[in-house]
């Protein structure tokens, strides 16, 4: 390798990385979803029944037992999606507030309901995508902010306790 060679060789590389990310297309999914152009995003947490309540500031968590959507009706939100020109919905399924929580701790349904497959089943109906969201990086009731605790790392105990909890929520929600 001559020295022009060896001074050219890192620019080749560069040339070379820099080609194949311009190469780079989006897949179909891609295409596809971007081309929903309008969806909806639905969220019913804490405050819907416990409007004064806090997420961010407070520390009196309600007890699980608050969540009783007595009236609720997945079909009602997706036609209601579809009437306005949505092709897509992302339910939140799990937001900052919860711990816990969960159908089973509610009196909704003998706490046998599932929001989630509803929503799904009702997205299916009216041929809407579904879409779920999950924040893991915030918890009240574990008094986690962006995986801090009281602006300090969590502690290992409070940690893996914490993981734990998100693991399971997550797996029961996939």
């Amino acid at each position: 390798m001559n020295a022009k060679t060896a001074v050219a060789a890192p620019f080749a590389a560069a040339f070379a990385a820099q080609a194949a990310f311009c190469a780079a297309k989006p897949t179909k999914s891609q295409l596809e979803w971007a081309d929903c152009e309008i969806g909806v995003i639905i969220h019913q947490d804490v405050q819907v029944y416990v409007p004064s309540y806090e997420d961010h500031a407070d520390t009196n968590v309600p007890p699980a037992s608050v969540f009783n959507p007595s009236a609720l009706d997945t079909d009602q939100w997706l036609e209601t999606a579809k009437a306005a020109g949505a092709k897509y919905a992302v339910l939140v399924a799990k937001h900052c507030s919860a711990h816990d929580y969960s159908v089973a701790s509610s009196p909704w349904k003998g706490g046998k309901g599932d929001v989630v497959a509803d929503f799904i089943a009702s997205c299916r109906k009216y041929g809407i995508k579904p879409g779920l969201y999950a924040s893991t990086g915030r918890n009240n009731y574990f008094g986690v902010s962006d995986l801090k605790v009281g602006y300090k790392t969590i502690p290992d105990g409070k940690w893996n306790r914490y993981r734990e909890l998100v693991r399971t929520q997550l797996t029961e929600l996939w």
